[in-house]
């Protein structure tokens, strides 16, 4: 993708796709992973049908494909050049919709709803891990709805809006602040994706993701993948972290990478 180009579009349309990002290896895994995670999700909810069914709530604690994803260089440089290259993940969540249904995303909304009027403070993506048709509930996006304050009237919105149509192994880019709203999958297979919320570094996560991890091998994963995790944004709690050598603090610079094997407790 090309720097200028891309965020042009997001500046003033609110979206970019970026087709072919992912091969069919990966995805496939991806989603045998996805489908098991969703199914534990359901153990613990105690039922399928709670209302976020189809929806991991911080997919890195499964592990596996969740956890190189959030290590993918190419995915993640689209973020620094809108956010900065101290930006991390706010969240990461699968949006998955059932045959023959919508999901929770399936309404006019906005996941950002703090307008900072000529400031971009967050940027989402989602990845596709099926094709994005009509047919199988395509999100729908109002174009340059990010740039404006309120939010767009039902009628405005159907009347203007357009869907993502992009084959599975694209990455749909956008802005928090545009408005957009899930379609409805009509076919009898199920419609997969994970997205990513990233803010600036200076920023609170939704869940801690370095204290959720705390467990989790990571020894694979790069200080970029650590980096995007959270794991070199966390405030130092004493003197002695404030002043241990890179690889023992909490908080790292990007000109301290690579002086570690990966997080370590101080």
């Amino acid at each position: 993708m090309d720097r200028a180009e891309f965020t042009r579009a997001i500046e003033d349309q609110g979206l970019a796709v970026a087709e072919g990002l992912l091969d069919d290896t990966f995805i496939n895994k991806m989603k045998a992973e996805l489908e098991q995670a969703i199914e534990k999700e359901a153990e613990f909810h105690g039922t399928k049908s709670h209302k976020d069914y189809g929806m991991l709530l911080a997919c890195p604690i499964y592990g596996g494909t969740f956890l190189t994803l959030a290590d993918n260089a190419t995915l993640m440089r689209p973020f620094d050049w809108i956010l900065g290259d101290t930006c991390i993940i706010y969240v990461y969540t699968s949006s998955s919709m059932p045959p023959d249904r919508g999901n929770y995303s399936s309404r006019i909304h906005v996941d950002r709803p703090h307008f900072i009027p000529g400031y971009t403070e967050a940027m989402g993506c989602l990845v596709l891990l099926d094709d994005f048709t009509a047919e199988a509930g395509a999100t729908w996006v109002l174009p340059g709805s990010h740039v404006h304050p309120d939010a767009p009237d039902e009628a405005y919105f159907w009347a203007h809006a357009v869907q993502v149509i992009a084959p599975r192994g694209s990455v749909f880019y956008f802005h928090l602040r545009l408005w957009h709203a899930g379609g409805e999958n009509k076919t009898d297979k199920w419609r997969h994706s994970v997205g990513f919320g990233m803010v600036r570094g200076n920023m609170k996560q939704r869940i801690d993701l370095p204290r959720a991890l705390h467990d989790t091998d990571l020894s694979g994963i790069s200080d970029l993948g650590l980096q995007k995790l959270g794991f070199f944004s966390q405030p130092p709690s004493s003197l002695e972290e404030f002043y241990a050598p890179p690889e023992k603090r909490p908080y790292r610079q990007r000109s301290e990478w690579n002086k570690g094997t990966g997080p370590q407790t101080p």
